[in-house]
């Protein structure tokens, strides 16, 4: 197996991915449309500006999970755990920044994967 395919196939991109794909999409379909977030990983370069990226998307995205939660009662967001959050950083470091950005990037553009 190929060093990208398991990057892209990690679940803690995986599951940042998502979350960043809630988070830039519409209000009206439950989104926080988000950009920032996105521009900030695509332009991410070096640990230390990825690790202000991973702070400012989780700070966003809390209030934005929060909201959902509250405008949506009985509705649990979905968040990504602690354990995606360690992995993501030693992926950066083992992968570089610029791989790990891309990677979740590539992931909350993506149409999610439904079984037929």
């Amino acid at each position: 197996m190929s060093k990208l395919h398991e990057l892209f196939s990690n679940p803690a991109v995986e599951n940042f991915g998502t979350a960043l794909r809630f988070a830039i999409g519409k209000r009206e379909y439950g989104g926080g449309e988000d950009y920032a977030s996105l521009i900030e990983f695509e332009y991410a370069e070096s640990m230390a500006q990825f690790v202000n990226v991973l702070k400012k998307f989780l700070r966003r995205y809390d209030a934005y999970a929060r909201r959902y939660e509250r405008e949506n009662p009985g509705k649990a967001s979905f968040r990504p755990n602690e354990k995606d959050l360690d992995e993501l950083v030693k992926l950066a470091n083992e992968h570089g920044v610029r791989n790990v950005c891309a990677a979740i990037i590539s992931h909350a553009l993506v149409r999610p994967y439904k079984e037929e």
